[in-house]
C-alpha cells in the first residue's frame, strides 16, 4: 500500500502541510530526509489526532471516545489513552487520566508505561521476544539476529508490558534507529517487523487485545526493496565470465567452485542448499529423472525437489565419488556459505579483469537471471515458482492442487537448463586434470 503524504519541501527542511477542524496546520519536520519525514509526518499527525498539540477542535481516535453511560469521573471528564481503555477492558481500576496537553505529553507516556495490566511479568517485552524464539522454528542466525532485536528493544522501551505499546512507540523506536543509532531504511523495516510478528502471534493466540501498533511501518516499499536488490543478469553476460577457457581452467583447480556455480546457473538453488549437497541429494523419480531432492532450504517452500539434466547430474556423482561433498565450511554465526563462495569468485573475477565491469556479481544474482530467462521464455510462474521454492498462496494452484511432480517439471524445465549448459559451454574437468583440492585451497 502506498501513501502519500501531505509533506512539502520549504527551504532547508521539508514540512507537513494539513488541514485539521478547519484550520490548517503546519509544522516542520526537521529533516530534508524523506523516509524519516514519513515517519516524523505520522508521529505528528497522529498526535494531533489525540489532541496532544493544539488545534481549535481535535479530532479524537475512537480508542478516546467516552462511555456516555460510565459513572468513573475520571472517564467522563478525560481522554483515555490507549492502555487505559485496554486496563478498563481488563478490569483494571483506573483512577485518573492525565489530560491531552502540550504541557505534559512526557508525563502522559510516562502514565502509559505505568499502567499495570493482569499477567503483567509474562508480557514483558524480555519476556515475551524470548518466548517468541523458542516456539517459533527459526534458523539460528534468524534466533541471533531476533536476540539483538529484542535487547535493543528493551534497551531502548525499558522491559516494559508489550501491551502497552502503541503507535507513537513504533515511531519513536523508528526515529531512533534512523537518526541516533544511523540504521539503513531496511534494517529498521526488518527491526520493526519482527516486533510485528511477535505482537501478531500474541494477537492470534489471544494474549493481545490488538490492533497491532508496528502494522504498516515500513520505510521501504516492496517496488523499492525490488529495485534495490541484487540485479538479473542476461546470460550472454553470464557466458563472459563463466563460459569461457578461463573459467573451464579454473574449474581444473577448483572443481568444486565449478561445479557449485554451474548448478546456480541452471537451478537458481540458493547457495547455502548447494553448498550443503552430497551423494545422498542425489536420487532419480520412479520414471528415472534424475533431480537434487533438497531437504534443508531457507524456507519450508525451499525444501522440493527439482530436476537437473543427465549431464549434470552426472558430473556431481562424478565429484561426490571422491568426496563427501563439497568442503565448503558455515559460517559460524549460522549466515550461509557466501563468504566461502564470493571470495574466490571474486578473486578469479579479478584476475582476469570482469570485477570491474560486472561490480554486482554474486551467487544469489544467478537465481535472479534464472528465474528472469524462465519468464522470459514463457515459463509458466507456478512453474518458476516450484523449481525456485517460491510460496504459491492462490486457491488454484496453492492451496487446491498438489505441487507439480518432479518429472512433470522435468519436461517443462529441462530443455531450458540443456540449453544454457550447452551455451555456457559446461564440460566438468576429468579426474585426470582436475586436482581435486578441497583442503586447504588457495583462492586463486
Amino acid at each position: 500500500m502506498h501513501i502519500q503524504f501531505p509533506v512539502y519541501r520549504r527551504g532547508n527542511t521539508l514540512v507537513l502541510h494539513v488541514r485539521i477542524a478547519g484550520r490548517q496546520v503546519k509544522r516542520s519536520l526537521r529533516t530534508l530526509d524523506p523516509n524519516l519525514a514519513k515517519v516524523r509526518a505520522t508521529q505528528m499527525l497522529g498526535a494531533l489526532m489525540a489532541g496532544e498539540l493544539a488545534i481549535t477542535q481535535p479530532a479524537t481516535h475512537a480508542w478516546s471516545a467516552v462511555n456516555p453511560q460510565s459513572t468513573d469521573a475520571a472517564i467522563q471528564q478525560d481522554l483515555l489513552t490507549p492502555e487505559q481503555a485496554l486496563a478498563i477492558a481488563c478490569s483494571v481500576p483506573v483512577t485518573s487520566a492525565p489530560s491531552m496537553n502540550a504541557g505534559n505529553s512526557s508525563q502522559n507516556r510516562l502514565g502509559r508505561r505505568g499502567v499495570k495490566l493482569p499477567d503483567h511479568e509474562k508480557h514483558q517485552l524480555a519476556a515475551v521476544f524470548s518466548e517468541y524464539g523458542q516456539i517459533k522454528k527459526l534458523r539460528q542466525v534468524t534466533k541471533n539476529d531476533y536476540a539483538s532485536y529484542g535487547k535493543e528493544m528493551v534497551e531502548f522501551w525499558g522491559n516494559r508490558d508489550i501491551r502497552t505499546l502503541v503507535e507513537r512507540d513504533i515511531s519513536d523506536l523508528i526515529i531512533h534507529l534512523r537518526s541516533a543509532a544511523g540504521n539503513d531504511p531496511r534494517t529498521i523495516d526488518n527491526k520493526t517487523g519482527y516486533v510485528r510478528a511477535v505482537i501478531n502471534f500474541l494477537v492470534k493466540h489471544g494474549r493481545h487485545p490488538g490492533p497491532n501498533p508496528a502494522s504498516d511501518k515500513n520505510l521501504v516499499s516492496k517496488r523499492e526493496k525490488r529495485k534495490a536488490g541484487t540485479k538479473p543478469f542476461a546470460y550472454n553476460d553470464l557466458k563472459v565470465v563463466f563460459g569461457g577457457d578461463e573459467f573451464r581452467h579454473y574449474g581444473g583447480q577448483r572443481p568444486e567452485i565449478y561445479l557449485i556455480c554451474m548448478v546456480g546457473l541452471v537451478t537458481g538453488m540458493r547457495v547455502s542448499s548447494v553448498a550443503r549437497l552430497t551423494a545422498v541429494d542425489l536420487k532419480r523419480s520412479m520414471h528415472g529423472t534424475p533431480y537434487i531432492d533438497i531437504s534443508n532450504d531457507k524456507t519450508i517452500a525451499g525444501n522440493r525437489d527439482i530436476p537437473i539434466p543427465e549431464l549434470l547430474f552426472n558430473a556431481l556423482g562424478q565429484f561426490f565419488d571422491d568426496h563427501d561433498g563439497f568442503g565448503l565450511q558455515e559460517r559460524e554465526d549460522g549466515k550461509g556459505y557466501s563468504d566461502q563462495l564470493n571470495k574466490p569468485l571474486k578473486a578469479f573475477m579479478k584476475v582476469h579483469g570482469y570485477d570491474k565491469r560486472y561490480t554486482k556479481m554474486s551467487f544469489h544474482a544467478f537465481r535472479k537471471s534464472f528465474n528472469q530467462h524462465l519468464l522470459t521464455n514463457k515459463v509458466e510462474r507456478y512453474i518458476c515458482g516450484a523449481i525456485l521454492g517460491h510460496v504459491d498462496e492462490s486457491m488454484t494452484t496453492g492451496v487446491y492442487a498438489d505441487p507439480p511432480s518432479v518429472d512433470f517439471l522435468a519436461e517443462k524445465i529441462c530443455p531450458k537448463q540443456i540449453e544454457l549448459l550447452q551455451y555456457l559451454g559446461f564440460g566438468y574437468p576429468s579426474k585426470e586434470t582436475s586436482q581435486h583440492r578441497i583442503k586447504g585451497q588457495s583462492d586463486d
